[in-house]
């Protein structure tokens, strides 16, 4: 007689198990590293809250590192971060690294993994001038001045690019427009700023070095990280050179409507805003908080705060027809406020560029 066959306990397990009966493993999250080494535009302040943004919305971990404090400190503490990298953030300027430092920039763009620079990542490294055009794929030569806000459009044969999901077709950056035309031919622009009598300029595009997705924006003032557009737009980015799909729109941060093809928002000095002044249909918007108000204001003056969570209920009550000429106490929140009415549909913005302090200081008259 035969002896019967028999199946251990396990294989008659695998065997008699339905099809996808083990449950898929978590998928690991992307190693995100954003480096800080500048100090214009305060990335020491806006990186560290994104990425934490990045964390809490999606599978990416992040490591925030940043240049030791000095003007002329050269020195980016914890770069062995970088060999574990899925990708590579960089918002650094003008800095002479040690030559091991540098090593390890050189060591990851050479290992084909992604890039995103931001702002004056185009000119990061003073011995790696190369950096900008052959890795970032551009051609930084300086920048225009404050005194005009760009006005920033989709390229429309990259309308239909990941990167651009979302990204409203047309808005206002806060932060001077830099010269970067033209590009590398292997460049690929996504987004062209103007300002007014002067050419327009690349303001993002993707590029490869060798077998590394990249991604640079000349974007990425503080007050832009709080923008609905530029927030959109480097998460597209990060996916998008993660080789990841990405959100059609964050459901945290929507998309704002985009601003009239003739608006008009300027940057302007004392004796300019005085000028305007004269003219009693013009509106003059003080959009400091009440108490620095009451302290003291340009005559005639409308306050609302443009960081009062009904500024934008407020500010949406008054006449887009009229021409707006707005300040705050050094130019930095006026910015942001030419940048949100532009983007409501408001006509004519003036800003301020001194602020109050440069009124205060030009000898102007001032109420309280």
């Amino acid at each position: 007689m035969k002896t019967p066959f028999r199946l251990g306990a396990t294989v008659l397990a695998v065997l008699l198990a339905p099809p996808h009966a083990e449950a898929a493993a978590p998928a690991a999250k992307s190693r995100i590293v954003l480096i800080s080494g500048e100090f214009e535009y305060k990335s020491a302040e806006t990186l560290p809250p994104f990425a934490k943004f990045l964390e809490a919305n999606f599978p990416f971990t992040c490591t925030y590192l940043e240049r030791k404090p000095g003007k002329d400190v050269n020195d980016i503490p914890g770069l062995d971060a970088l060999d574990k990298a899925d990708l590579a953030i960089l918002y650094i300027r003008r800095m002479t690294l040690p030559e091991d430092q540098l090593a390890r920039f050189r060591k990851y763009a050479a290992s084909g993994r992604p890039v995103i620079g931001l702002r004056t990542a185009s000119h990061a490294f003073e011995n790696w001038k190369e950096w900008d055009r052959e890795v970032l794929g551009g051609n930084y030569h300086n920048h225009h001045g404050a005194k005009f806000l760009p006005v920033v459009r989709v390229v429309p044969e990259a309308a239909g690019h990941a990167v651009l999901r979302g990204v409203p077709r047309e808005f206002t950056s806060t932060g001077s427009l830099y010269k970067n035309a033209p590009l590398p031919p292997r460049s690929e622009p996504l987004l062209m700023g103007s300002i007014e009598g002067q050419p327009a300029e690349p303001v993002a595009w993707l590029h490869r070095f060798g077998n590394s997705r990249v991604f640079y924006t000349s974007l990425g003032h503080p007050d832009e990280f709080s923008m609905p557009a530029f927030r959109q737009l480097l998460v597209n980015a990060i996916h998008w050179a993660l080789d990841k799909p990405g959100p059609a729109a964050l459901a945290d941060t929507p998309a704002p409507k985009t601003a009239p093809a003739k608006a008009t928002v300027k940057r302007i000095g004392v004796d300019e805003f005085e000028k305007l002044m004269a003219d009693k249909n013009h509106v003059v918007l003080d959009v400091r908080t009440a108490d620095e108000f009451k302290a003291g204001r340009i005559p005639g003056a409308v306050n609302l705060d443009v960081n009062a969570p009904d500024f934008n209920a407020k500010v949406g009550k008054l006449d887009k027809e009229k021409t707006y000429l707005v300040h705050c106490a050094a130019g930095r929140r006026s910015a942001t406020a030419c940048t949100q009415m532009a983007a409501m549909g408001f006509k004519v913005l003036y800003d301020l560029e001194p602020g109050m302090r440069g009124w205060e200081k030009a000898g102007k008259r001032v109420d309280k």
